[in-house]
């Protein structure tokens, strides 16, 4: 019993048992009170557990997960209940779904141990799928040439001489221009 709400009757709510390292967690650390565990980090009492996953609609949105509190700045942290793994996940609760899920450790008991971090050790899949998208790389190249004109901007401020100054930035120009022609029917730009 942990102050009035048993683990049993939390589990029992839930429709699935707690990880090991949490459960033990509970028993040993958790009130019925949050329990704010560093400046960013809220872990949910016991009293609160059950209300804020329905509140956010966890179990909706992710079956099988527990979000246990949160980063002070909308995102939850959640722990996978099937299969009693050990991973600790943050995501959004506008982005409730796996494909937005970060990793913050792969092992409970060690990120309690390691102070409770919400320093991202594996980003989530879909943002991992967008940084290696073509969009991303095109976008990457457009905003690479524009930053190298607005450079040679400066550089003329600061004294280039005005015909290398003029040659490359008829090149830039020249690189743009073939870039958007090339990449017209792509979306690059934001």
């Amino acid at each position: 019993m942990v102050n009035n709400i048993s683990i049993a009757e939390i589990e029992k709510a839930l429709g699935f048992p707690l990880p090991g390292a949490y459960r033990d967690f509970l028993l040993k650390e958790m009130t019925e009170d949050d329990l704010p565990v560093t400046d960013l980090v809220l872990l949910y009492g016991t009293a609160q557990l059950l209300q804020r996953n329905a509140d956010y609609q966890v179990q909706h949105y992710l079956p099988q997960y527990l979000s246990i509190g949160d980063d002070s700045g909308g995102q939850a942290i959640c722990l996978h209940c099937q299969n009693n793994d050990p991973t600790v996940y943050i995501v959004a609760y506008g982005a409730l779904d796996t494909g937005s899920m970060a990793i913050l450790d792969y092992n409970f008991n060690n990120w309690v141990q390691n102070g409770f971090s919400v320093d991202i050790i594996r980003e989530a899949p879909d943002v991992l799928a967008f940084r290696n998208s073509e969009t991303t790389q095109i976008r990457k190249v457009y905003y690479q040439l524009h930053k190298a004109l607005t450079q040679l901007e400066t550089s003329r401020q600061q004294g280039l001489d005005l015909k290398q100054y003029l040659q490359q930035k008829r090149v830039l120009q020249q690189q743009i221009r073939d870039f958007e022609a090339q990449h017209a029917d792509k979306k690059y730009r934001l």
